[in-house]
């Protein structure tokens, strides 16, 4: 199947923030940092991520057949927004915090520690990916991540990600990613694979 991506709409970030939460309540990138938070919390994470930073910034693609619903999106900054990739994330802390039950310290450590992994060159970052269980196995996947690395390598630039989730890591793999670094957040955090695509 061929699957169009395209920029979200502004209209389509309610079902983002939806897709996202579902696909990584579970995920120890978020359930780790977040600590003590309900499902509802992480929620409540992506809104704030969503609608505070990547929304306005236009960083949301979408990809799909079913135009009534958000199927599958993903998160790819750009090179000067990557730059800015600590500062993006540090400024949605505050609300973030509200959601643990330790004011947000484990958060902020964890996001440090991540942000302390980005590339000082320039560089394309896919942040977030997700598809809607049902429609997965359809190319959605694939497809964000490839328009991504098209945008990369147009560019000349490499192409990064970071995931908790190991079964990802051949996926990504399978896609022009190479695991690059493989290691575990500090003070007991999960384990992180970070991933890099260098352009052709």
């Amino acid at each position: 199947m061929t699957s169009t991506v395209r920029r979200a709409l502004p209209a389509e970030l309610d079902g983002v923030v939806r897709l996202f939460a579902e696909a990584f309540v579970d995920d120890p990138m978020i359930t780790w940092p977040l600590r003590g938070a309900r499902p509802t919390g992480v929620a409540s994470m992506f809104t704030v991520v969503i609608d505070e930073a990547y929304g306005p910034m236009e960083a949301v693609w979408v990809a799909g057949v079913d135009t009534a619903r958000v199927e599958g999106a993903a998160v790819w900054l750009a090179p000067d927004q990557t730059a800015r990739f600590d500062e993006i994330e540090t400024a949605t802390r505050p609300k973030i915090a509200a959601l643990t039950d330790d004011g947000g310290a484990r958060y902020a450590a964890f996001w440090d520690w991540l942000d302390s992994h980005i590339p000082d060159e320039p560089c394309w970052f896919l942040d977030i990916l997700a598809v809607r269980e049902e429609a997965r196995g359809l190319g959605l996947a694939s497809a964000l991540v490839r328009h991504g690395l098209g945008l990369a390598r147009a560019a000349g630039q490499p192409a990064v990600l970071e995931t908790g989730n190991p079964a990802n890591v051949a996926i990504y793999e399978h896609l022009g990613f190479r695991v690059v670094e493989r290691t575990n957040a500090p003070d007991g955090g999960p384990a992180i694979w970070f991933l890099r695509a260098d352009p052709a």
